[in-house]
């Protein structure tokens, strides 16, 4: 898929008043997309919020998205075009790059609360959060692949953020 295409769709569920913001590393390179709804970052994003806000929340992607966007959450990449197949050094890199982007949009966006969607992500986000001059709450949470146990940590640590949240 191409970058233009992950973006527009991604555009489609843009809240107006963006209140929660996460935040994950960049697309897959591959057909995998959160906003396609089939994505390891999907189905474990899906839990914790069917697990706060119950069968409201919808039965299928689309209707999860509607909601999640009128609920005023909203997810986007420290970077527009897929880093993670990099070699950990370019990586890096890459990250960093994109950090004044994600501060320009941080700046337009302005959420109330941030969900950092990788551990590894915290510093160029934290970057770019200092770069916008904005002074949103953060949650870090790992990526809810590779291990049962990242996966659970993620569903637990969303799941009490949310039940936070009114909605």
């Amino acid at each position: 898929m191409e970058p233009e295409i992950w973006q527009g769709l991604r555009e489609t569920y843009r809240p107006q008043q963006i209140k929660t913001l996460f935040v994950a590393e960049s697309p897959s390179r591959g057909q995998r997309f959160f906003y396609l709804g089939n994505s390891q970052l999907f189905r474990f994003t899906y839990q914790a919020f069917i697990r706060v806000f119950g069968d409201k929340v919808g039965q299928t992607p689309q209707e999860f998205f509607l909601w999640f966007q009128q609920q005023g959450f909203f997810l986007d990449n420290l970077a527009c075009e897929s880093i993670g197949y990099l070699k950990e050094s370019e990586r890096q890199q890459a990250r960093i790059r994109w950090i004044p982007s994600l501060a320009d949009r941080l700046a337009q966006y302005r959420p109330a609360s941030i969900i950092v969607v990788m551990k590894s992500l915290e510093h160029p986000v934290t970057q770019a959060i200092l770069y916008a001059g904005i002074t949103p709450y953060v949650l870090v949470l790992p990526f809810p692949t590779r291990t049962y146990h990242n996966q659970q940590v993620y569903v637990d640590g969303l799941s009490q953020f949310l039940a936070t949240c009114k909605v």
